[in-house]
This record gives structure tokens, sequence and C-alpha cells, in this order.
């Protein structure tokens, strides 16, 4: 009897992390996110880092002050946090400050040559050459020494974030997350998108039901 009530007690527990970890997707996270940014760690604290911030999306000030992610149970970082790593952040803020979004560390992708590598629990597209970065130090953390991620150049990936957060009024969201979006620039604008990019197109599938309309 004490051994099945064990076994219920950690069954429960686990069902219970589960539910609290549903993976976050790219556009979710874009429209989610107070604050996106893309730089380099200059300080690393107990609690919290410093990233000088290259780009961003919303902020004046070129460094940002940004709570560490906690590992726990069903999520780990890729690897600790150190100066020098370059990363790409999609930010939120609460009493306390800024901090990565997502149970699963979404929030936080590595930077290497200026390529971006989003994981694949938050791509959502059918697109993208997927990586296994292996001989940076930085990944000694994982017991397989290495990170899975989608490949993207990160010119690109601030070109579409910063089309996402122009150019789409999302009106269906569930959960913290992005069901539908209404396309609010022009359809020229709309039509050179998508012919200039697989991504786009993709995009355009994915958040309107009749991707067409947009083009017209």
């Amino acid at each position: 009897m004490k051994n099945l009530l064990f076994i219920l007690i950690i069954f429960s527990s686990i069902n219970e992390a589960r539910a609290d970890f549903v993976p976050i997707d790219f556009i979710s996270m874009t429209h989610k996110a107070s604050e996106i940014a893309s730089g380099e760690i200059i300080c690393v604290d107990e609690n919290v880092f410093e990233l000088k911030a290259n780009r961003s999306l919303n902020s004046t000030n070129n460094i940002l002050t940004i709570r560490k992610f906690e590992d726990w149970t069903c999520a780990v970082r890729w690897s600790e946090y150190f100066v020098g790593q370059k990363i790409l952040v999609f930010l939120v803020k609460d009493e306390n400050g800024l901090y990565p979004i997502g149970a699963g560390n979404e929030g936080e992708m590595p930077i290497f040559k200026n390529n971006v590598y989003p994981s694949l629990m938050t791509w959502c597209f059918d697109y993208g050459e997927l990586k296994r970065i292996k001989p940076y130090p930085e990944f000694k953390k994982y017991d397989s020494e290495e990170y899975v991620g989608i490949e993207l150049d990160l010119d690109f990936m601030w070109e579409y974030i910063k089309t996402l957060k122009d150019c789409f009024e999302f009106s269906s969201v569930r959960y913290s997350r992005v069901k539908s979006g209404k396309w609010t620039c022009s359809s020229e604008k709309a039509l050179e998108l998508k012919n200039s990019h697989k991504l786009y197109a993709l995009t355009f599938k994915r958040l309107i039901s009749n991707a067409n309309t947009v083009y017209n």
C-alpha cells in the first residue's frame, strides 16, 4: 500500500511538472515579449546578468539587467552564463525586473557567427536547417555537449521579428499562445515578403485562414 501511494505521488508530481511546461512557440513569444534584444553578456552575478545590446526592439538602454533562467526538473539552460556569450533574448518584466520568456528557457537563443539558433521546441515551421553545435566550450553543461537548434541568419531574424511586431494584429490568443492574426500592412508589402522568403509565406499560411486574401 505504501509503495502504491509513493508511485501515485510521483506520478502526480510528474504530471504537474508537465502541465507547467508547455513550450511557447516563436510567434507567440514575439507577441508576448515586452523587450527583444541581441548582444553580448558583459557581467554575470549570482541571480542576474548584464547584456550589452547591439540591437533591441523597445529599450533605449544598451545595457540590460536580466534575471537568470533557473534550471528545474523539466528544463536546463544549454550552458552556464559567462562573459562574452552572445544571445538573442525575448523578455518580459515584473516587479523584479526583466526575465526570459518560457519555462523551458525558450526566450534565450545562442548566437554564433551572425547566426541564431532557436530551439526545436519553440520553432513552429518546417523551415530552416537543423544544426548540432558541438565543439564550443559553452555547451559543456549538456551531457551530450551538443545544442540542437534551427540555424537562421541573425539579420534576417531581426527583420522577421520586426515584421511580426509591426504588421500583424494577433486577434486570437489562448493561454498566451497566438492562434491567428490579421495582416495590417499593405498587400504590396505582403506580396513582396512572400516572394522574398519562404518563411513569410509559411507565416501567412499559419496565421491567416485564407492567406491569398493578404496579397490582393
